[in-house]
C-alpha cells in the first residue's frame, strides 16, 4: 500500500486529460477535482506513520508516471485546441475551463514531483524537474531553491522566507524579483569561472528560457493565438499561486545562521492527504536537514510546527484579517516554548516591525539577563 498510495496522484492530471480528450463540458472536469481534494483533505485526519519501502527505484517510478501525465495534459490541452472546442460552450468559456486545468494539475499534480527531481544528481531527472517548473513560468527555480532557500531559509537573506506581519500580495513580488536576481547572480558566478558570459549557450538561465520559448512556440503552433495566451496565463496563474503556497512553508520562523537546523524550523504538514499530494515534502524538516533523502524516507516530525490543511490555510493566506488571527497564535507559542533565547530576541524585534503584540517581553528580557550573567 505505501508503493501505490502516491499513484492516487495520477488521478489528477489523468482527469484533466479525459477532459480534454471528451470535449465539450467535460473540459471542466480538470479543474473539477479541486474542491473534491479540498474537501478530502479537510477531512484527513494527521497521518505521523513512516512509509514501509525497501525498494526505492520501484518508489521512484510514480514520480515519473506522474510526470509523464502532466506533461500529457499540456499535450491533450495542445490537442484539443487545435481540433477546436464544442461551439455551445461560446468563445471564452473553454479557454476559462483549460487555463484553470493546467495551473491547477500545474500545480497539484507537478510541484511535488518536480521539486523531488531537482534535488535528484542525474541529467534526466533534473531535466525533468526543470521542465516541470517550465511549464509554471519558472525553468530556472532549482537554482534559487538549491543554492539560496537551504542554506539560508528563516532567516532575511531568503527569498522564500515569508516575513512576520507581510501579505502574500507583498511576498509573491518580492520572492520572484529576489530569487530571479539569485539565480541570475549564482550563473553569472559558475560562467565567469569557466570564462564563459550569462547568455552564453552552457547558461541554465538561457537554456531555461529557450524551453518556456520552446513551450509557448508549441501551443501557438497546436491553437494559435489563444492556446498561446491560456499556456501564458498558466505560466503566469501557475507561478504565482505556487510562490503563494510558498509562502506558507516559513512564514514568520527565525533560524541563526549556521546553527543547527531543528525540528521548530519549519512548518510541516501532515494530513493524509497533503503527505500524498506534496509526495511527503510536507515532512519538511527532514527534508531541510537532508535534502537528499528521497521522498519515501522522510519521517513525520509531529513534534515540529504544524500547519495542517495546507489548501485550506492557502486560501486563508489570502485573507490578511483571516490569515492573521489564525497564524499569530501559532508563531506566539512557538516564540514562547520553542525557539532558542537567540530566537526569541529575533521574533521580539520581528514582532515590532510587524506591528504585532509584545508577548515576548519580559521573557526576552529574562534570557538576555541569564545569558549576560
Amino acid at each position: 500500500m505505501d508503493y501505490l498510495r502516491y499513484y492516487l496522484n495520477c488521478l489528477l492530471p489523468l482527469a484533466a486529460i479525459a477532459g480534454f480528450l471528451l470535449g465539450g463540458q467535460w473540459v471542466w472536469l480538470g479543474i473539477g477535482t479541486l474542491p473534491l481534494l479540498l474537501i478530502a483533505d479537510a477531512l484527513s485526519p494527521q497521518d505521523y506513520a513512516p512509509r514501509n519501502i525497501n525498494n526505492g527505484a520501484l518508489a521512484d517510478l510514480v514520480i515519473y508516471v506522474q510526470m509523464l501525465l502532466v506533461l500529457g495534459t499540456f499535450v491533450a490541452f495542445g490537442w484539443r485546441a487545435h481540433v477546436g472546442f464544442d461551439p455551445a460552450l461560446g468563445n471564452l468559456q473553454p479557454w476559462i475551463a483549460s487555463a484553470a486545468a493546467l495551473i491547477w494539475v500545474g500545480l497539484g499534480a507537478n510541484v511535488g514531483a518536480a521539486h523531488e527531481l531537482m534535488h535528484r544528481h542525474n541529467p534526466l531527472a533534473t531535466f525533468i524537474g526543470k521542465l516541470g517548473f517550465g511549464i509554471i513560468g519558472a525553468p530556472n527555480r532549482d537554482i534559487s531553491h538549491t543554492v539560496t532557500h537551504h542554506l539560508y531559509f528563516d532567516t532575511e537573506r531568503d527569498f522564500d522566507t515569508a516575513r512576520r506581519g507581510e501579505s502574500v500580495y507583498r511576498f509573491v513580488p518580492r520572492c520572484i524579483w529576489g530569487n530571479t536576481l539569485d539565480e541570475l547572480d549564482y550563473e553569472r558566478r559558475r560562467l565567469a569561472a569557466q570564462g564563459l558570459g550569462l547568455w552564453h549557450w552552457k547558461s541554465q538561465i538561457v537554456q531555461g528560457q529557450a524551453l518556456t520559448v520552446a513551450v509557448l512556440a508549441v501551443m501557438y503552433w497546436a491553437g494559435g493565438v489563444p492556446a498561446l495566451l491560456v499556456q501564458l496565463t498558466a505560466m503566469i496563474g501557475g507561478r504565482i499561486l505556487g510562490e503563494a503556497l510558498n509562502y506558507l512553508q516559513h512564514f514568520g520562523l527565525l533560524r541563526v545562521p549556521g546553527r543547527a537546523i531543528e525540528d521548530r524550523h519549519t512548518w510541516n504538514h501532515l494530513s493524509a492527504v497533503t503527505r500524498i499530494l506534496g509526495l511527503e515534502i510536507t515532512n519538511h524538516v527532514e527534508h531541510h536537514q537532508d535534502p537528499d533523502r528521497p521522498f519515501y524516507a522522510l519521517t513525520p516530525r509531529p513534534q515540529g510546527p504544524q500547519m495542517r490543511n495546507i489548501l485550506l490555510w492557502g486560501i486563508a493566506a489570502f485573507f490578511p484579517p483571516i490569515w492573521n488571527r489564525v497564524i499569530q497564535p501559532r508563531l506566539k507559542d512557538w516564540d514562547l516554548n520553542h525557539a532558542s533565547a537567540e530566537e526569541r530576541a529575533l521574533a521580539r524585534e520581528a514582532n515590532r516591525r510587524a506591528g504585532w503584540p509584545d508577548w515576548l517581553g519580559e521573557t526576552a528580557i529574562d534570557t538576555r539577563t541569564a545569558t549576560a550573567h
